[in-house]
């Protein structure tokens, strides 16, 4: 299952080996365990604790390696449409202790109805978004909100993108560009943002993160 981006461009071992090759540090790779241990220190502040786990997009699977390490949360749900990426995770030697369910799916059509009425503590959804198209990250986007209570989130924007081509010769042809308040307008519709790449859902209740003035 090879998902389609932009200008129908396949994301293959194409797409994997330019983005992810030996030319640029891609965060939440090369910097993963640091994500990591920032998510561990703000929810142990708020005295939250996760005991199930996703990661939607997994990739490399960098983020859920050092998240699974940090958190030590009982339950794993893993998603990725590559079929390598799935195949690659399925042989790394630390799975292999961890309670995890792994699936070959787009982010779109995966809807297993336990998440509605079970949501995740957290999930991770690391630089996907600009691979969707419109329509669909509004119902991912939704979906997501009932199916966790924290989502953990990133995507670049087209201001990011002139930045990184500016800096580091960085562009991605694969993805959509697209402005920050097209992403926060559909975000801010289900989640509040409360961290540095944290929100958390409307439907959590009560919710963790109370003070008005570092959440909007």
């Amino acid at each position: 299952m090879h998902p389609k981006a932009n200008k129908g461009l396949v994301m293959d071992e194409k797409y994997w080996n330019t983005l992810y090759g030996e030319t640029y540090d891609i965060d939440g790779v090369f910097n993963a365990k640091k994500h990591a241990s920032y998510v561990k220190s703000l929810l142990t502040l708020m005295e939250t604790k996760v005991q199930s786990l996703g990661d939607f997009g997994f990739g490399k699977a960098a983020l859920l390696r050092e998240f699974v390490k940090a958190l030590k949360p009982a339950r794993v749900i893993a998603v990725e449409p590559s079929p390598e990426r799935v195949e690659e995770l399925r042989t790394k030697p630390w799975i292999q202790n961890v309670h995890i369910q792994i699936h070959n799916s787009t982010l779109q059509d995966f809807n297993p109805p336990y998440l509605k009425y079970a949501p995740l503590d957290l999930i991770i959804c690391n630089s996907v978004f600009q691979y969707m198209e419109d329509g669909d990250i509004k119902k991912v986007t939704e979906k997501l909100s009932k199916s966790t209570r924290f989502l953990y989130f990133t995507v670049p924007t087209k201001k990011d993108y002139e930045r990184m081509k500016k800096q580091i010769a960085f562009s991605d042809p694969y993805a959509f560009v697209r402005s920050t308040e097209f992403y926060r307008r559909i975000l801010s519709k289900h989640f509040n943002f409360v961290g540095y790449n944290l929100l958390e859902s409307k439907y959590q209740n009560p919710p963790v993160f109370e003070e008005e003035l570092f959440k909007f």
